[in-house]
């Protein structure tokens, strides 16, 4: 059964074996990763970067080169960017390198869980929990990848190594420190933010082992267990703590978007356009654009604000955009309330499944290209994880005074995720909460089958069973959200020059999702290129069919059009690209060009 085994307080064979077991796990871990990098290499996407990646390492460049106080607030998460720009003052900016570099921090990671779950259980816990989230396939996929999730993965081990801690006092230092380790955690992931409220309550009202400690040792004050009052004085003191620790990260950003943007906020103010995507009557639970065609981070600050100010009338401060964003959605929701909840279920569903919602680039893509990721993606998955940790939560139910704090973690990350819109990487942080439980499944299930203890295993495999088939249910078009990670890829080839080859995944793409709009655009792009202007304007017509307002789409079947002298025709489109975006400089300057 699993267990709690308590570090020898005499002796090192017990010590030996954890930092053995941490040690193992680590290099493990570290050696996976360098090997999936090194395989994936050739991935469109990840010899030229695109979207956030390529929005996150200009960035970091620009810090790098000596702008680290910046000229307008924060409207993305700013930590994972200044953090590349760290490294980059070291090591130069090779995207190679911050490959490397997150390898190694997502193997340190690896071996914080490890230990943590052993504190959390049992050693053979920590043992097994180390090794999957070594070899899970997703954060090995995140790790090699140029996004915040590999990040945001550090920092939330990172947090519970300090909530499980090295002492046997919860001490005001360590309170601050995880105050602090939480916060940097919001400049990555701003729905951790919710996260304050459930460490508070725990340090407040919960029974961490440490707390227990202290309060009945009294951490160093004079005399026996310490009175009523006296332990709601150190609670209270200990929140402090807390909060002391998340002001000292959190406020400097507040000052620095005052000091740049006029207003204060100690994290983003994208809260309201993203809700507004995930909860507007046309939402599907996933990203997208305000501005069809404008998937890129260059467009989305510059979309909220004009068009929020474009339907006020009036100039707004970034946090007024927010709000306006905000009062959209909920007048929607106000409209089709019953819309809405079926809308936030779907989400919930979408939140725990085993689907890994692709923004830019898919795993799926990068499986192709490395053999130890595609096989460590059909070991072990989000499908494999949850049922495993149903198990290992209620093999360890009675304990659950000591564990809540974990459970609201997980239940109040998936709630922040499921409110706004889902994307793999955005519910990746529960992964870390519940591979412990789940490696507690695991041994737990050993050990009742090596003892044979059939009338306990039945409950626990109809558990699983039912858990499984509720996150491996199909719930969506895997292989059409699939088609447009490949497009992605294909785009990554066309501006990296390899038009052909880019060529050759569009046509996939179309053919496995012929009402995408962007996909037979990126088609006609890449065959116009190529001088093959007839079956160019084919594709573009067919995806102004699809999206007829869409203004890329008429500015780029302009350049086609006036390339083979249809001068006429062209300026017809231009203009059109103009009349849905009056911003599309491009566009009014090829209009202005025919005019003359």
């Amino acid at each position: 059964m699993v267990k709690d085994v308590e570090v020898p307080q005499r002796g090192t064979a017990g010590r030996n074996a954890g930092v053995r077991a941490v040690a193992l796990t680590t290099l493990l871990a570290l050696g996976v990763r360098l090997v999936c990098a090194y395989q994936s290499s050739r991935v469109p996407t990840a010899r030229h970067l695109i979207g956030d990646a390529a929005g996150y390492y200009e960035w970091a460049q620009r810090i790098a080169a000596g702008d680290w106080i910046g000229g307008e607030s924060f409207y993305q998460a700013p930590l994972y960017p200044y953090a590349l720009a760290a490294w980059f003052s070291i090591a130069g900016d090779s995207v190679w390198t911050v490959r490397v570099v997150q390898a190694a921090w997502g193997a340190a990671a690896c071996g914080l869980l490890c230990w943590t779950a052993g504190k959390m259980f049992e050693r053979r816990v920590g043992l097994v929990a180390g090794v999957m989230l070594a070899i899970y396939g997703p954060t090995v996929f995140f790790d090699g990848i140029v996004q915040k999730a590999s990040l945001s993965n550090l920092l939330i081990c990172v947090m519970l190594a300090v909530m499980s801690g090295g002492e046997r006092c919860f001490r005001p230092a360590r309170a601050a420190l995880l105050g602090g380790t939480a916060s940097l955690l919001c400049l990555v992931r701003e729905n951790a933010i919710v996260w304050h409220l459930v460490l508070c309550a725990w340090i407040a009202f919960g029974e961490p082992e440490a707390v227990r400690e202290s309060e009945r040792e009294g951490c160093g004050a004079d005399g026996g267990p310490a009175g009523s009052g006296v332990r709601v004085i150190r609670r209270a003191a200990w929140v402090g703590a807390y909060l002391a620790g998340a002001a000292i990260v959190l406020v400097p950003v507040g000052i620095r978007n005052a000091r740049v943007g006029g207003e204060f906020s100690v994290t983003t103010f994208q809260a309201g356009p993203n809700f507004y995507i995930g909860n507007h009557r046309g939402a599907d639970g996933r990203y997208q654009p305000l501005v069809r065609g404008h998937e890129t981070p260059a467009f989305e600050r510059r979309d909220a604000t004009v068009l929020a100010q474009h339907d006020t009338g009036k100039t707004l401060t970034p946090r007024e955009v927010s709000r306006y964003w905000f009062w959209r959605a909920w007048e929607d929701v106000k409209e089709d309330p019953r819309g809405w909840l079926k809308l936030l279920g779907y989400k919930a569903l979408l939140t725990w499944n085993r689907y890994e919602v692709a923004d830019v680039e898919s795993i799926r893509v990068y499986r192709q290209a490395s053999s130890l990721l595609n096989v460590l993606c059909a070991a072990g998955h989000f499908g494999v994880i949850v049922p495993l940790a149903v198990i290992g939560a209620a093999a360890t139910r009675r304990r659950w005074r000591r564990l809540w704090v974990y459970y609201l973690l997980i239940i109040s990350m998936a709630a922040a995720v499921a409110a706004f819109y889902v994307l793999g990487r955005y519910r990746y942080p529960i992964v870390p909460l519940l591979i412990p439980f789940a490696a507690a499944g695991c041994v737990h299930a050993w050990d009742l089958l090596r003892l044979r203890r059939w009338a306990e295993i039945a409950p626990l495999a109809i558990l699983a069973v039912a858990a499984a088939l509720v996150v491996n249910r199909p719930i969506q078009d895997e292989r059409r959200l699939d088609a447009l990670a490949e497009m992605n890829a294909g785009v990554a080839l066309a501006e990296s020059g390899d038009v052909r080859s880019a060529t050759v995944l569009f046509r996939q793409a179309v053919a496995a999702n012929p009402q995408s709009a962007e996909a037979n655009n990126n088609l006609a792009q890449a065959l116009a290129l190529q001088g093959e202007f007839a079956e160019a304007i084919e594709y573009y017509r067919a995806a102004l069919a699809i999206e007829p307002n869409l203004p890329s789409i008429h500015y780029n079947f302009g350049v086609a059009l006036e390339r083979i002298g249809r001068v006429a025709d062209a300026a017809e489109h231009y203009a059109l690209a103009v009349q849905h975006d009056p911003h599309d400089n491009d566009a009014r300057a090829a209009l202005e060009r025919l005019s003359k």
